[in-house]
């Protein structure tokens, strides 16, 4: 009885944890760890069907990220499903959206070679293992720098072929020197190696030829292994991380997805964007189209490490693609990576846009719009999460004025009017730039502000206590040299914004104005309850301030020079100290000398630096029985500790 309540119990807990798995997922279904995880629980229950259901689902999401079709057919070959992995193999690495991956490639040649048994296919079979090396070689192995170990494999293949007769051997002799001659022209890892491996090799096969055709591959072997050397110190901060399977998938080696406001490291970003630079310089002198080829393959493998930054996407497509029927298939997949992306989705919808296709580029836009209002919803309410909403309401908004800006262009100002009337029903989930930017749509293309001031005064309903909102109010009235109505807009906001820095500018322009274009006893008025709220303000300041012709303050460039910004500085601290002032100050602070500055602190903890001294000395060890380097990657990249998993 007891050991049935315990199944019961377990087979609970299990459906628990399934239903857990899929509720993650389905709330984000960007993250691909979470998808991974619902794959692995199906694997280990011998649920294949779901586990197949779900990688056509990456699949679809994510259809040039080659790790997930590399998992996928690793799956499929360990169980021998040798026609779903046939399939597979022409979905992802042939069509408009081919992978090209040494990992996947090395993948299919793993499928090709049990396909085709040398025992029992002999000849026949040995000749397709061979045309799959040489389309693997063509594909992708001259351009990746760390093939080093698909050269040997080739190279291995080769070797142990076993002649039947003189035709053979020398058949393979000419293939092995053809693999060295390609091989040898690339920059990757271990070319001096393979380089002496291969001078070698010519020498124990035929001491009478081997100067000569070592000399002829001498010239082009020392250019790729000058080109590897700089290759290496422009590749040098690049992370490329891949899990060796669904098992080691972690998230150290898988792309994690996070909102832009979120993300404070480009490092990655800039450092792929430097090598695709020195890519495009052609240090190899290939040919126009061969060059194409190799560059292409870089951008490929940096969406492998960066499917989640919309500028390496942006990139990719505008060097690939002439024409805006190409660019639309790859920005389509992009959008699937980063569907809340401005700069993509403004790219897809000018594609369409440029064809007359208006109901394509309002679908761009709704598709985006809805995105970005599921992610609002699911996080409003949470104050953890305030960063996110800021960034969300911001985002949709700017969406919608580029939107409304878009069918305004396309379809004229009546289809401008349906998208602003869309956003006002949204209210709390929109900023204030909504109403602004469709002001300014109705004045410059009516000529008429009645209408744009009726939109304003609109917005006051909603952002009547936004400082940055009545501001820019003030500045459309200013346009108009609406006077009166500005100072009754001042009047009746000014004790309602609470945010200090927009309230001081609210001021300055206020006595700007009166300054140039009103009454002295009125600015004296303004300046006195100015200075009541911010006591600390510099007098003279605010008095250049005044005296500004064109939005530039003549007394503070001409006269006094040695004081600092503007009393609202240019980055709007309330503060008016301008900012790369006091980056500079931190920056003479970083290059004073060594010894004025305070000691720093060790780089590694004390503990570290305790085992180190009592290790033995590496003289002692005529051998390396590891490579360090090598291990610090692999635990890096392939090994999960358990508390990371919170």
């Amino acid at each position: 009885m007891s050991t049935t309540n315990e199944e019961t119990q377990a087979n609970a807990s299990k459906d628990y944890s399934e239903d857990a798995l899929k509720m993650s997922y389905a709330a984000q279904p960007l993250d691909i760890m979470r998808a991974l995880k619902l794959i692995e629980y199906y694997e280990s229950k011998d649920d294949y069907d779901n586990s197949r259901k779900l990688y056509a689902e990456l699949h679809e999401r994510f259809p040039l990220y080659s790790p997930l079709w590399t998992m996928h057919l690793q799956s499929e070959l360990q169980r021998n499903e040798f026609d779903t992995v046939e399939k597979l193999l022409a979905q992802c690495l042939a069509g408009d959206l081919e992978n090209n991956d040494l990992s996947l490639w090395s993948t299919y040649l793993d499928y090709v070679r049990r396909k085709n048994n040398l025992i029992t296919g002999g000849q026949e079979a040995r000749a397709v293992v061979i045309k799959a090396f040489k389309l693997v070689m063509d594909k992708c192995a001259t351009f990746e720098p760390k093939a080093s170990s698909f050269w040997n494999d080739y190279l291995g293949f080769l070797h142990q072929w076993k002649p039947m007769n003189k035709w053979e051997e020398q058949q393979r002799l000419d293939m092995i020197r053809e693999v060295y001659k390609k091989m040898l022209c690339v920059p990757f890892d271990k070319l001096e190696k393979m380089w002496n491996q291969y001078t070698l090799w010519e020498q124990e096969t035929n001491t009478l030829t081997a100067r000569k055709f070592i000399g002829e591959l001498s010239a082009d072997y020392m250019k790729a292994r000058s080109i590897y050397q700089e290759l290496l110190n422009v590749t040098a901060n690049i992370r490329r991380t891949s899990p060796l399977n669904l098992r080691t998938a972690n998230k150290n080696n898988i792309p994690q997805y996070v909102l832009p406001c979120k993300k404070n490291d480009h490092t990655q970003l800039e450092a792929w964007l430097k090598w695709i630079a020195w890519e495009k310089e052609n240090k190899l002198e290939l040919t126009e189209d061969a060059l194409k080829d190799r560059v292409t393959y870089v951008y490929k493998q940096a969406i492998q490490q960066l499917l989640f930054e919309p500028e390496i996407w942006y990139d990719y497509v505008m060097y690939e693609f002439d024409n805006d029927a190409a660019r639309k298939n790859i920005l389509k997949v992009a959008l699937q990576a980063n569907p809340t992306s401005p700069t993509l989705t403004f790219k897809l919808a000018e594609c369409y846009e440029v064809e007359n296709k208006s109901e394509e580029v309002q679908n761009c836009f709704e598709k985006t719009i809805d995105e970005l209002l599921r992610q609002y919803k699911n996080d409003n309410g949470n104050d953890e999460l305030s960063s996110d909403i800021i960034w969300e309401r911001k985002t949709l908004t700017y969406i919608y004025c580029i939107y409304m800006n878009t069918m305004k262009r396309l379809s004229g100002l009546s289809a401008a009017r349906a998208v602003f009337g869309k956003c006002r029903k949204l209210k709390k989930a929109m900023t204030h730039d909504i109403y602004v930017e469709n002001a300014y749509l109705e004045f410059q293309n009516q000529n008429d502000h009645k209408t744009a001031s009726k939109v304003l005064e609109l917005g006051l309903k909603y952002f009547g206590d936004d400082g940055e909102y009545i501001n820019k109010y003030m500045d459309f009235l200013s346009l108009l040299n609406r006077g009166s109505q500005m100072k009754t807009l001042f009047e009746t906001s000014i004790e309602k914004v609470e945010d200090l820095r927009q309230s001081k500018k609210i001021y300055v322009k206020m006595i700007g104005y009166e300054s140039k274009y009103g009454n002295l006893n009125n600015v004296y008025q303004l300046e006195k309850r100015f200075f009541e709220k911010f006591p600390d303000t510099d007098l003279i300041q605010l008095f250049s301030t005044r005296y500004k012709i064109q939005d530039d303050n003549k007394i503070k460039n001409l006269e006094l020079t040695y004081k600092l910004p503007d009393i609202i500085s240019s980055d709007g601290d309330p503060s008016g100290v301008d900012k790369s002032f006091k980056k500079r100050q931190i920056e003479n602070d970083e290059n004073l000398p060594d010894s004025k500055r305070q000691k720093s602190q060790p780089l590694l903890p004390k503990e570290i630096l305790d085992i180190l001294a009592v290790l033995p000395k590496k003289q002692y060890f005529k051998n390396a029985f590891l490579d360090p380097s090598n291990l610090v990657n692999y635990l890096n990249e392939q090994v999960k500790l358990a508390d990371e998993e919170n």
